[in-house]
């Protein structure tokens, strides 16, 4: 009977059953609870038809379950088109599955969908942990493929992990030549959207007080840099992400017209260019960071730079991306605007924080010039008791810069940047709030700098009639450290980071080369471009990389791997030499008796003795005296006989 054909049984069904769970556990951190409830279910079910206590599901109730399924993804997704619903209903048929696994061709059917489901998880994750995590789950998969698959019964789980692993071991050189010289796709290959409402740690295009703050909680990394020469300073490391120009009070948000694309010429360098490619990890959005002036002529290609100076990409980031920038940390402007960015950039509302307007009018009328309104500003926070925090009281919603500057005085970045371009607005200086990250930490084992969550930052720029637009850090004027040690160098004395790792220099360490680590994965492996692969094989001597060259190259790697491994197998599967024993009692078979033909194939000593005795019955007492010399010599601990024994009496028979 083909093993396709069988019934089947408890050892085939417990190895499809093991690796059904394996590959669908994973899944639990993105998919809804439900479709894992009915997966219980349905392996509950199975294995208790398997002992005869229950029969399978008839067809009414697996159309009914089939429907609640169906039913479970539209509700939950309202669609079944996607990442998360495809992967629920995937999850979902093969649950459903189980209930009318009768035969052993429907156990292979589920192993092959396990193997979809490790395969549905590098789409939400191609992290470190998710390509150690599928290493035991194809083993398993395999070995239930094995396992289910063969004719033969089932081998002892040792002997059929040690088969499979075997079998995996011999296709990683495959996997690495494949790797290496199967030709790049210009595009991802990764590339399947996800849910626009995705939810991801970040930034956002909108910032009120306490919303930076809450990123200090995170040590999720944001992205991460590679300089090609050294590193600017930290004070000068400040990662430019959004502009936010409208302002209700209490909210900064990004102005949500229609982007323009910035005139290249309205900016010109003032110093050397500093070249720098960014691991940026997937935000769903569509803004990108860079140093403060990225070059116009530098930019990766589908991205521009606004009006604003934004960095912007035509579609959003929902995955690793890896770009190169080059910026200018000088640089001049254009010194022109347009009318309606100046009254919008001026707007404010005049019905809330009525003590700032007093106090931004008072600077206005005694001042003669925006630069010294800017000035008055920053001694106001040097000077006064403002204090740094990372606990900062609530704010009253209407009048939250007046509770700041006049009551609280005790902040974070977002509210000395809200409530200086709010004083900037009243005395009639154009002003914004941008919004990104400053400082980052280079990582001593590679050398690359890691900007995480916690280094989100919100700083201020304003208008000023001979300079163009201006940073300008109000929180470096209250906690200079901020910008010149980082958060973790600038909290008051209470105060410490929520971070585990930074409390412990052993953990710190660790951290650091995890994240060493991580930062190699997303460099060769996940960022293993076009590009990069030509200069790799070049680096090998490939000259000239070209895709009719890497091809044949790699199927002819591929053929000397495979021609070496079937050498291996013919040469493992060679009949083995007999021992001095066995050869002395198979040359007395053949001769013997040769016109019976000697020993037949799997015939035991006495079945052979009692035949040929029969056939020579003069010669039966010296047959069954050297068969039991011979059973004595090869089965006995402890042999009465000798191999010269053995000799002598094939010699006499």
């Amino acid at each position: 009977m083909k093993a396709a054909t069988q019934v089947v049984d408890t050892p085939r069904l417990l190895w499809t059953l093991a690796a059904l769970v394996l590959t669908s556990l994973p899944h639990v951190m993105h998919l809804p609870w439900w479709p894992f409830v009915l997966m219980a279910f349905t392996v509950s079910w199975r294995l208790a038809a398997i002992t005869g206590r229950y029969r399978l599901p008839g067809v009414v109730v697996r159309l009914l379950l089939a429907a609640a399924g169906f039913a479970g993804v539209l509700l939950s997704y309202r669609s079944i088109n996607g990442l998360e619903a495809g992967s629920a209903l995937l999850l979902v048929m093969s649950a459903l599955k189980l209930t009318e696994t009768r035969y052993v061709r429907d156990l292979v059917v589920l192993i092959l969908i396990s193997y979809f489901l490790i395969v549905t998880q590098f789409l939400f994750a191609q992290s470190v942990f998710t390509a150690l995590a599928a290493i035991p789950a194809v083993w398993l998969v395999t070995t239930a493929l094995m396992q289910t698959a063969s004719a033969a019964p089932p081998l002892a789980w040792r002997r059929a992990l040690s088969r499979s692993g075997i079998l995996l071991a011999q296709a990683v050189p495959l996997m690495i030549i494949a790797f290496v010289l199967f030709p790049r796709f210009s595009g991802p290959f990764w590339a399947i959207p996800r849910a626009e409402n995705a939810a991801v740690t970040g930034l956002s295009d909108s910032m009120s007080p306490g919303s930076i703050t809450e990123l200090l909680e995170s040590e999720a990394v944001a992205f991460r840099v590679k300089f090609d020469g050294t590193p600017p300073p930290r004070k000068d490391r400040y990662w430019r992400g959004l502009v936010l120009s409208n302002f209700d009070g209490r909210t900064w948000s990004v102005f949500k017209a229609r982007d323009r694309n910035l005139n290249p010429d309205t900016l010109q360098p003032l110093s050397n260019a500093i070249g720098y490619e960014i691991m940026l990890e997937p935000h769903h959005q569509h803004w990108l960071f860079a140093l403060e002036q990225a070059d116009p002529a530098s930019l990766p290609r589908g991205s521009y730079l606004t009006n604003d100076r934004r960095l912007t990409r035509n579609k959003p980031v929902t995955q690793l991306y890896q770009y190169r920038v080059e910026s200018w940390p000088e640089y001049s402007a254009s010194l022109t605007a347009a009318d309606w960015e100046m009254r919008r950039d001026t707007q404010f509302d005049t019905r809330l924080n009525p003590r700032t307007q007093e106090l931004a009018q008072q600077w206005r009328s005694e001042l003669s010039s925006d630069a010294e309104i800017v000035n008055r500003a920053l001694y106001l926070f040097r000077n006064e008791q403002f204090f740094y925090t990372l606990s900062p009281p609530a704010l009253n919603r209407d009048d939250a810069v007046d509770e700041f500057l006049f009551q609280s005085r005790r902040g974070f970045c977002e509210h000395y940047a809200s409530s200086f371009s709010l004083l900037m607005r009243a005395a009639g200086v154009p002003a914004r709030v941008v919004v990104g990250y400053q400082g980052g930490e280079v990582n001593p084992y590679t050398g690359h700098m890691t900007i995480r969550q916690s280094d989100a930052h919100a700083w201020s720029e304003v208008w000023l009639p001979d300079r163009g637009w201006v940073r300008v850090d109000p929180t470096a004027a209250v906690a200079p450290a901020r910008v010149e040690l980082g958060v973790a160098g600038s909290v008051p004395d209470g105060e410490t980071l929520p971070s585990l790792f930074r409390a412990s220099q052993l953990l710190y360490n660790l951290q650091l080369g995890w994240d060493a680590f991580n930062n190699g994965w997303n460099e060769w492996v996940l960022g293993f471009s076009r590009n990069k692969q030509i200069d790799f094989l070049k680096l090998l001597g490939m000259r000239d990389p070209s895709l009719r060259k890497m091809l044949l190259t790699m199927l002819a790697l591929i053929g000397i791997v495979v021609g070496l491994l079937s050498v291996h197998l013919l040469w493992q599967s060679r009949p083995r030499r007999a021992d001095a024993l066995t050869r002395l009692y198979d040359r007395f078979c053949r001769n013997i008796a040769p016109a019976e033909g000697g020993r037949r194939p799997a015939e035991a000593p006495l079945h052979f003795a009692a035949r040929v005795s029969a056939a020579h019955p003069e010669r039966a007492d010296l047959i069954h005296l050297v068969t039991n010399l011979y059973l004595d010599l090869r089965y006995t601990p402890n042999p009465q006989t000798s191999l010269s024994e053995l000799r002598r009496a094939i010699r006499s028979a």
